[in-house]
């Protein structure tokens, strides 16, 4: 089961964003099923520059890889959106490798 474990900073975690946060963590669940813990940092900075208030980091913990996406953004569901497509390209470059030593294990076993 995917453990989803949340620290803020400068911020309340609202029901409705961590529902939102959640959604998009189980959609990259599916493409690769074997994410044992996902760590989502949430911080507010007002001095930052306007465009860049909020900063999201989601660490994907999986058997023998962390993934992780970082962005900042005006506000969280932009940040979220970014995280999400940097986290989609790093899960399809892990399964592809994954498959690749999956196929190279068969071959020297001979099965």
């Amino acid at each position: 089961m995917l453990e989803i474990k949340y620290f803020t900073q400068n911020i309340t975690l609202t029901g409705e964003l961590k529902d939102f946060v959640e959604e998009k963590i189980l959609k990259l669940n599916k493409f690769v099923d074997t994410i044992w813990e996902a760590r989502v940092d949430l911080s507010y900075s007002p001095t930052h520059n306007k465009n860049q208030v909020f900063r999201l980091e989601i660490n994907l913990r999986l058997p023998d890889k962390i993934l992780r996406g970082v962005a900042r953004g005006p506000d969280l569901q932009t940040a979220l959106d970014i995280v999400d497509k940097k986290l989609r390209r790093q899960i399809e470059k892990y399964r592809g490798t994954w498959q690749k030593r999956k196929r190279k294990s068969k071959k020297a076993t001979g099965k």
